[in-house]
């Protein structure tokens, strides 16, 4: 639980070097997670080029992060491997992983920022250029990794009015 908590999304990172070690570490979490039918759709690009994190950050206002970042993870979909196609799993499937990723960078002490990509068509548009990315390849969301700039506390977020028993406005837990 506490890497849960620890997790913080981090805009500025040191210029210290994130290790293909890391990298592996971080993806293979990532296929740790779970997916429909056990599909595992998922596909990883591993992105080290500055001038990618560049051409991003013009169609993502919030890509500001990418400018300190020393490595960036794209979640992507091979939609060939969907067992159930046109259903849309693929996209849980990968925020899943997505999600596994985030925590192992944190728990390996790592920064990290998830950066939607997907639905906005200007940035899966970006992404499938600037990655030759295949037909049937759909980009969902890009992890920024670094070296965060300052220590952030744990948080727990934990809003006991957003949790109902058994139907909506039920209150639970009080």
């Amino acid at each position: 639980m506490e890497t849960i908590f620890k997790r913080r999304s981090v805009r500025k990172y040191t210029d210290t070097a994130v290790s293909d070690e890391q990298l592996k570490q971080i993806i293979k979490a990532g296929m740790a997670a779970p997916s429909a039918k056990n599909s595992q759709e998922w596909i990883f690009i591993v992105l080290r080029d500055p001038a990618i994190y560049q051409t991003f950050s013009e169609v993502h206002v919030n890509a500001f992060a990418m400018k300190t970042a020393q490595a960036a993870i794209l979640v992507c979909a091979d939609l060939s491997k969907e067992k159930d196609p046109g259903q849309g799993w693929w996209i849980q499937d990968c925020a899943a992983a997505m999600e596994n990723m985030l925590l192992e960078a944190t728990d390996l002490g790592l920064g990290s920022l998830w950066l939607g990509v997907h639905p906005k068509e200007d940035r899966i548009a970006c992404m499938k250029d600037v990655c030759s990315l295949p037909e049937g390849v759909e980009p969902l969301g890009i992890m920024a990794l670094g070296e965060p700039t300052k220590s952030r506390e744990a948080i727990d977020r934990y809003l006991e009015d957003q949790v109902f028993l058994n139907t909506y406005g039920n209150t639970w837990g009080k």
